[in-house]
């Protein structure tokens, strides 16, 4: 195999090139072993150029734990939400025409808007649960078990695939993320009760006909999580180590949880 490291795009930046089999190096030294439950989210934009795409880095996480470790992603759909609903929304005239037109939720067809969920999506193995703005999708030992029964309200509760993934000691793995899109923060959020409670709506179906579904939720917001970020590395919970150009990082949900719970009572804000 030829010599590599890197090279240069179209606007001049330097961008290492991996393989699926560096990936696996990688992930092995920010320290995944087989059979972790592990919930993954990843900008692979900035891991450099990964060869294979995408379905390199999902093998390369496959391959890491093996068949008897778990790995989950989040595969949310905000685009479902009702427009009255939505922060950046098409015009009030027309929600009427959306609401009359709008697909239910479907775990094989409503796509994620992330690239690396949706390819996930397509691997054999893989399931998804039933939830039409925060489901989420998983391969392994415990994919059915972390999948199953998530509720339709407060979907990112301890009842959903989020406090599963404590409850089977996992793991979040951000690889070239950074905390503000750590969805395992939104778990702690809920323990509170400094937030109020909103009412959401979402297309589902039901006796084949598609329903607007009222559900209770919180705001979604990742106000704070940086900071929860940079106190979690102070206290040492956090492994790092790079594919490529891009910092990747591991811990313990349950220790994010206990020091993320514990932020949110001091700064209610």
């Amino acid at each position: 195999m030829a010599e590599r490291s890197a090279f240069t795009t179209l606007n001049q930046d330097t961008a290492t090139v991996s393989s699926k089999e560096e990936i696996v190096q990688q992930l092995t030294s920010l320290g995944i072993q087989k059979g972790m439950v592990l919930l993954i989210q990843a900008d692979p934009q900035r891991l450099g150029y990964l060869i294979g795409g995408e379905q390199a880095l999902i093998e390369a996480l496959m391959d890491t734990v093996g068949y008897e470790g778990t790995l989950v992603l989040p595969t949310f759909t905000p685009q479902l939400l009702d427009p009255a609903c939505q922060k950046k929304t098409v015009e009030r005239v027309y929600w009427d025409d959306v609401r009359a037109s709008a697909f239910p939720f479907d775990r094989k067809l409503s796509a994620p808007q992330d690239a690396l969920a949706l390819q996930f999506l397509r691997n054999e193995g893989v399931v998804r649960s039933y939830h039409p703005l925060y489901s989420f999708a998983a391969w392994g030992k415990y994919a059915k078990l972390i999948c199953d029964r998530h509720p339709l309200h407060f979907g990112l509760s301890k009842d959903s695939p989020l406090g599963k993934i404590v409850e089977f000691n996992g793991y979040t793995v951000l690889l070239g993320n950074e905390y503000e899109s750590c969805c395992m923060f939104h778990l702690a959020r809920y323990s509170g009760d400094q937030l109020p409670i909103r009412l959401v709506s979402a297309p589902i179906e039901n006796n084949k006909q598609t329903i607007w579904k009222d559900m209770l939720d919180l705001d979604y917001q990742t106000k704070n999580f940086s900071s929860i970020g940079e106190v979690m590395e102070e206290r040492s919970v956090v492994k790092t180590s790079y594919i490529g150009n891009g910092r990747c990082r591991m811990f313990s949900a349950r220790e994010a949880i206990t020091l993320a719970t514990a932020y949110f009572h001091i700064h209610r804000d």
